[in-house]
């Protein structure tokens, strides 16, 4: 009921404002900087709280956050200050995770591969890696994978993409020739 309240009061205040030419959002950003400042602060206040109420949610949140914000289009020296934080949550995954030290040098030497390569040649291995990953099924479609799939970049190189396993997804031929075309259309 208390978060239903605030809801409809803050749409109450918008409406009202809208109604007056935004004259009280202008008095309230007047202080811009102390309101970016308050926000910023509240924030990173609810991000510690949550952090410590649920660590084991906030994790998976971080992760899709990172996910989220490695392929959004923003400034190179922007991503240069981000860089660190990425693989920062990439070390902490490879320690928590499974494959933690059993990791075959071949295993690494493929998933470190394609991270800044523009070729648009992937490796067999790299191939079949990306399949097995998804269970040998079409990341579009959910169809068993035949002999004849094939490696899709999520994000295109010519966007900024990479040939990292983490920007590859295996499609079978109709949904990445569908994929091809409706793209290049």
């Amino acid at each position: 009921m208390k978060i239903q309240f605030i809801i409809f009061s803050i749409t109450a205040f918008l409406i009202y404002d809208t109604y007056h030419d935004g004259k009280y959002s202008e008095k309230i950003l007047s202080g811009k900087k102390y309101f970016k400042m308050t926000m910023m602060g509240f924030i990173g206040l609810s991000l510690l709280i949550m952090i410590k109420k649920h660590p084991l949610d906030s994790k998976s949140m971080l992760e899709h956050a990172t996910q989220m914000i490695r392929y959004m289009p923003i400034k190179k020296g922007t991503k240069d200050v981000l860089s660190p934080i990425f693989d920062f949550t990439k070390a902490t995954q490879r320690v928590g995770g499974m494959m933690g030290s059993h990791e075959t040098p071949q295993l690494r030497r493929m998933m470190n591969s394609g991270r800044t390569g523009t070729k648009r040649s992937v490796s067999e291995t790299k191939k079949k890696y990306v399949a097995s990953k998804q269970n040998w099924k079409c990341n579009e479609c959910g169809n068993q994978l035949d002999a004849t799939f094939e490696v899709d970049h999520i994000m295109e190189l010519q966007d900024g993409g990479s040939n990292h396993v983490s920007n590859l997804r295996a499609l079978c031929r109709n949904c990445h020739g569908q994929k091809t075309m409706m793209h290049n259309l």
